[in-house]
C-alpha cells in the first residue's frame, strides 16, 4: 500500500481518535451548534466533523476511511484528499447551518466520508468504471433512503448517534461537484498547454 499518499486521511483518523480521549465538555464545545457558531464560534464549522458521539460512532468512520484508502490506494496525493476533505466538510457545514434550522448539533465524519468516497469515484471513474458506478449508485441509493426514511445507523449499531442524514446528502453532492470542478481545471489546463 502507498500509505504515503494518504497521510492526510490516516493523520484524519488519528485526530478523530484524539478527540475521543478528550473530556466530554470539551468535545461539545467542538459540536457544530448553529447558534454558537453564529455567536464566532467559527471553529465548530469544520471541528464538528472530527468529532464523534461515542466510540462506535467514532471507529466506523475511522474503518470506513481505510476502506477509502485501501479501496483507492493509487489514486491522489495528499494535498488533493485534503483540499476534498475541507471542501465537503464546509459544504455540509453550511448545508446544515442554511437548510436544516432544527438541528441542535451535528458530530461526525460520516459526510465528509461520503463526500471522500463521491470524489474519488468521480476522480477515478476512467480507471475503474465498474467501481466507480458500483460506488455511486450504492452511495446515492443509501442517501436517499436516509433522507426519506430516516438515519439508518442509529438502529443498526447505537441508539445514541445524533447525524443527519442531511450531511451525507450534501457530502455527496459536494464530492461529486468538487470531483468536476477539479476535472474541468485539468481538462482547461491541459488544453493551455497544447497551445
Amino acid at each position: 500500500m502507498n500509505s504515503i499518499r494518504h497521510i492526510s486521511l490516516f493523520a484524519l483518523a488519528l485526530i478523530c481518535i484524539g478527540i475521543m480521549l478528550l473530556p466530554q465538555h470539551i468535545r461539545e464545545s467542538l459540536y457544530l451548534n448553529i447558534e454558537d457558531f453564529k455567536q464566532g464560534q467559527y471553529w465548530r464549522f469544520f471541528s464538528a466533523h472530527l468529532t464523534h458521539y461515542s466510540w462506535i460512532h467514532c471507529l466506523s468512520n475511522i474503518v470506513g476511511l481505510l476502506l477509502l484508502i485501501g479501496i483507492f490506494n493509487n489514486s491522489k496525493r495528499n494535498f488533493h484528499w485534503l483540499v476534498a476533505a475541507l471542501v465537503t466538510a464546509m459544504a455540509i457545514s453550511s448545508g446544515l447551518s442554511l437548510f436544516s434550522a432544527k438541528l441542535d448539533w451535528y458530530v461526525g465524519f460520516s459526510g465528509v466520508l461520503t463526500g471522500l468516497y463521491a470524489y474519488a469515484s468521480i476522480k477515478t471513474f476512467n480507471e475503474n468504471t465498474s467501481l466507480s458506478i458500483f460506488i455511486l449508485i450504492a452511495l446515492s441509493g443509501y442517501v436517499a433512503i436516509q433522507v426519506f426514511q430516516g438515519e439508518l445507523i442509529d438502529s443498526m449499531l447505537i441508539k445514541d448517534l445524533n447525524t443527519s442524514s442531511h450531511a451525507h446528502a450534501y457530502g455527496l453532492i459536494s464530492g461529486i461537484l468538487y470531483a468536476m470542478i477539479e476535472q474541468y481545471y485539468l481538462i482547461i489546463s491541459k488544453d493551455r498547454i497544447k497551445q
